[in-house]
């Protein structure tokens, strides 16, 4: 199997190359330093195994298996780094390493090759488990399928070396060997050209998701943002479409927000949108939907929310967060009071988002028009 082994070191070189140009162009992620320094070992490996002469000594193969335990630590290193999980298996994983470099000297010991060897491959099939491990104890949904296909790659990487113990071990008769060269078969194409594939398509899975919340969600109050509130505006008015259940929408605007950035600074301004955000959020179901659409804006869309029950929910918020009190920096307190317009479908067929938010910026234009600090219905939901 010479020319498969030659395949798969220069899979190695070329991995290593890759992943040391993404580690140089994201020096933040510790992820893809530590698989850039996995197969920077496994290149360590193919340089010790073409420059020795063959077949290997004991000592050289041991060598071989100890490089390869440590590039199994620090795979776990960086899938734990990933995870953020599990820090303590990786841990166990570098004192496998340990037990490894103990190992070097057992050939001297007057312990067989065969069982020697075996030792070792134990020891990479515990490491390769941990790994697996590693993975599937994370909860994250966004990278759950390439987590779980990673998990089972290394996972048949155990197997074969499971294979490679059972093989030092038994007879090398026909069979013995045509299973080893499967194994190593399996190994060293199918698994070397897919695991850094999937490697780089979990990352790019989580990626995905954090470029997909920054464009819907605002930064500051972690609220839905205008896109975003467009998308579950659409969705509940085809609900509504189908099941004619009514639902309700207000729009708020803290008063005199301008005077209290301009009294109190910008910072503090930041302050009573993130309390108000807050606020509404805890308040509210979890089915509701509460956005930023502007400065000191925020939208609240109730689904399942009938005419009549619109507006003892948004008296309950407007009451909570006037009694709200905010300390500024001087040490004084200032107050936070929300002005409402609210309107509802009451079973009208036809409707559009942009018509019942112009009749909820209607009603919220009365309210302020009216003192302030008070809810006004739309005249179409009256």
């Amino acid at each position: 199997m010479p020319l498969i082994h030659r395949i798969e070191d220069l899979q190695f070189v070329c991995f290593a190359l890759i992943f040391g140009v993404m580690a140089f162009q994201s020096r933040r992620n510790a992820t893809i330093r530590y698989v850039w320094c996995s197969y920077l070992l496994a290149v360590a490996v193919a340089v010790v195994d073409f420059s020795v002469a063959q077949p290997l000594s004991l000592f050289a193969n041991c060598l071989i298996l100890t490089i390869l335990s440590l590039r199994y630590a620090v795979l776990a290193a960086g899938m734990a780094s990933f995870t953020g999980k599990a820090r303590r298996l990786a841990m166990v994983c570098f004192g496998a390493v340990a037990v490894a470099c103990c190992m070097l000297g057992l050939g001297k010991a007057g312990i067989s090759a065969a069982v020697v060897r075996a030792l070792y491959y134990i020891l990479l099939t515990v490491q390769l488990l941990l790994i697996c491990t590693i993975l599937v104890r994370s909860r994250e949904r966004s990278t759950r399928v390439p987590r779980w296909l990673l998990a089972a790659l290394f996972l048949l990487s155990a197997a074969y070396r499971v294979n490679q113990m059972a093989f030092a071990l038994s007879d090398k008769g026909p069979f013995n060997i045509w299973l080893r060269d499967q194994g190593l078969f399996l190994n060293s194409t199918i698994l070397g050209c897919l695991l850094p594939f999937t490697i780089v398509w979990m990352m790019n899975a989580r990626d995905h998701t954090i470029l997909l919340k920054q464009s819907l969600v605002d930064p500051l109050t972690n609220l839905l943002n205008r896109r975003g509130l467009a998308d579950a505006a659409n969705r509940e008015l085809a609900r509504y479409a189908r099941q004619r259940k009514d639902f309700a929408v207000a729009v708020g605007d803290i008063d005199h927000f301008k005077a209290l950035n301009d009294t109190y600074g910008h910072s503090f301004g930041d302050e009573v949108l993130v309390t108000t955000a807050k606020l509404l959020r805890d308040q509210l179901r979890q089915t509701d939907i509460v956005a930023r659409t502007g400065g000191e804006e925020f939208l609240l869309l109730l689904p399942h929310t009938r005419e009549d029950e619109m507006v003892p929910v948004l008296e309950r918020l407007r009451v909570l967060l006037e009694q709200q009190t905010m300390k500024t920096e001087s040490g004084s307190e200032a107050g936070i009071t929300l002005s409402i317009g609210v309107t509802n479908t009451c079973g009208r067929t036809g409707l559009s988002w942009t018509e019942l938010q112009k009749e909820a910026d209607a009603a919220l234009y009365q309210a302020k028009e009216q003192g302030r600090n008070r809810i006004v219905r739309a005249a179409s939901a009256s």
